[in-house]
């Protein structure tokens, strides 16, 4: 899914917070009572955090909400595409990885 520069530094602003609050994608989750794909995709950009939600993520994260939207209003747009993940390796019948 193709976001615009200013989605893609939230989402990156989302990652940076929750790391630097010392959390896992797991421990955060279980903070805001949600399986960790909630936090995955939304990291990843799969699914829209409403505002609400962002709230309960900076709770969690122990950052007031107001100086989480100031970082992201400091920000500078990432000019660069966001990368694909890659996919895992694919492994033959013996279990060895094949090469790409």
């Amino acid at each position: 899914m193709e976001h615009s520069p200013r989605y893609r530094r939230l989402r990156a602003l989302l990652r940076a917070t929750r790391s630097d609050a010392g959390l896992t994608q797991v421990q955060l989750a279980v903070r805001l009572k949600k399986p960790q794909t909630f936090v995955s995709k939304s990291e990843l950009g799969e699914r829209r955090l409403d505002l609400w939600e962002l709230i309960d993520f900076c709770a969690a994260c122990e950052i007031d909400p107001r100086e989480f939207i100031q970082n992201l209003m400091a920000a500078k747009d990432n000019p660069s595409r966001p990368t694909k993940r890659n996919s895992p390796p694919r492994m033959d019948a013996e279990g060895n990885v094949s090469k790409r």
